[in-house]
């Protein structure tokens, strides 16, 4: 079994690694042309807003946030705008837009998701980023529905063989013994969340005889046109974990996050290890990541490739010195498994895909060797720069790691040359 271990790891070291560098350009001959910026959506109350599996497995009360369920708080607009401060002061360091003025017509692209909080996100960015200027935000569906480009659904015919793939791809990604083995390497983690919750007083162990979670079921759901999830404790405890990570995002006293049971970097690791795992075992397998980040990586593909722009929205985003596109943690799970992205680890973090983090596509230009150049980044606030509000500014920068992709090897520097990463973008979506 290897990806357990490997995540352990990844999210032990993620409150012991060093800073990551701000990246600026490594010489005088490069030049930084385009950036694409792949954000997750700000910090948003629970989307379920503690529902009846969520209620049912604790004693406890859920603490009532006064923004409304899956919405955009306030702090969550807030940390938005500093990241988007953030980026026009590395813009304009890398000579890319103007440091003060506002940016000329198409300069900037702004795309989001057509739910409220991917909307609201964008918006906030755009706020932080271009304090007083006219730059639009577009949604391209009806506020509230989920914009194809956007939706990591299953939009392959659902048979027999795409399923036994499918299944056969989640097992082998998630190691020895498929789900329920993972769910068995899981047990130390759901300990801790049954301590946190009460769970051994809880509705669901004592009058439905559910008192252990490594040991209940786990199904595989995949049905044409909606997102694949897992059942059973996987899905449960990876609500749990989110509601508490929201909850420390968002400032609430230490004594009301998780009931003040959580205490130890130590036993955040331990728990959002579960929720990294769910999305890594189930977007990660390469049969759903294939399908599911398909509509976006098309897009993203349009918008770095003047050849493949296809639609208005991605000439627009491929004209632009800046596009910012605006979705969820599915989204950047399942592209950057459809990338075939080396394992990476974010210092300070203990999610795999952050609040606020975005994977930030760079296009260089290399005068001296007259050539183009990509280098791909995941920029990010830590979790502590969330909680605290923290401004942030190239002096006090959020963290970026440079990510590499599978068929575009990059240098001690991070690039690697454009028409190896255009190759590897088409390689991915005949795949």
């Amino acid at each position: 079994m290897k990806i357990l271990p490997r995540t352990f790891v990844m999210t032990a070291l993620a409150c012991l690694l060093p800073v990551s560098a701000p990246s600026f350009a490594a010489s005088s001959s490069l030049e930084l042309q385009q950036v694409l910026v792949m954000s997750r959506h700000g910090i948003r109350a629970p989307l379920v807003n503690y529902g009846d599996v969520l209620a049912e497995s604790t004693t406890h009360t859920w603490p009532k946030w006064q923004t409304e369920g899956g919405l955009l708080t306030p702090k969550g607009g807030k940390v938005e705008e500093h990241m988007g401060q953030y980026f026009r002061a590395w813009l304009a360091k890398n000579q890319v837009l103007p440091a003060a003025q506002c940016p000329s017509t198409g300069q900037v692209f702004a795309y989001a998701n057509s739910l409220p909080r991917t909307i609201d996100t964008a918006k906030h960015f755009v706020t932080g980023a271009f304090p007083g200027c006219d730059v639009a935000v577009v949604n391209r569906v009806e506020i509230g529905k989920m914009d194809p480009v956007f939706n990591p659904i299953i939009t392959a015919d659902v048979n027999e063989k795409f399923k036994t793939d499918a299944l056969n791809s989640i097992n082998q990604h998630a190691g020895e013994g498929g789900i329920d083995g993972l769910n068995q390497r899981l047990k130390p983690n759901y300990l801790l969340l049954q301590k946190v919750m009460d769970y051994q007083n809880s509705k669901l162990c004592k009058q439905d005889k559910q008192c252990d979670l490594a040991s209940q079921p786990s199904a595989v759901v995949l049905v044409q046109g909606k997102e694949p999830g897992i059942t059973g404790p996987l899905r449960m405890a990876t609500g749990a974990t989110d509601a508490f990570m929201l909850q420390y995002y968002e400032g609430f006293p230490m004594k009301d996050v998780a009931w003040g049971q959580i205490t130890t970097s130590e036993q955040w690791t331990k728990l959002e290890t579960i929720k990294n795992l769910y999305h890594e075992t189930l977007f990660g397998s390469p049969a759903i990541a294939a399908n599911a980040a398909k509509p976006l990586l098309t897009f993203i593909s349009g918008a770095l490739n003047k050849s493949d722009a296809k639609s208005a929205d991605q000439q627009s985003a491929q004209q632009a010195k800046l596009a910012l596109l605006v979705g969820h943690d599915s989204n950047i799970a399942s592209l950057l498994a459809a990338l075939k992205t080396k394992d990476y680890t974010l210092p300070g973090q203990y999610e795999r895909t952050p609040i606020s983090g975005a994977v930030v596509f760079q296009r260089w230009h290399d005068k001296k060797d007259n050539k183009d150049l990509m280098k791909i980044e995941y920029v990010y606030p830590t979790a502590k720069q969330i909680r605290n509000n923290t401004p942030l500014s190239i002096k006090n920068p959020p963290q970026r790691v440079t990510l590499q992709i599978e068929g575009c090897e990059i240098n001690k520097q991070g690039f690697c040359p454009m028409d190896q990463f255009t190759q590897a973008l088409q390689k991915d979506l005949q795949g």
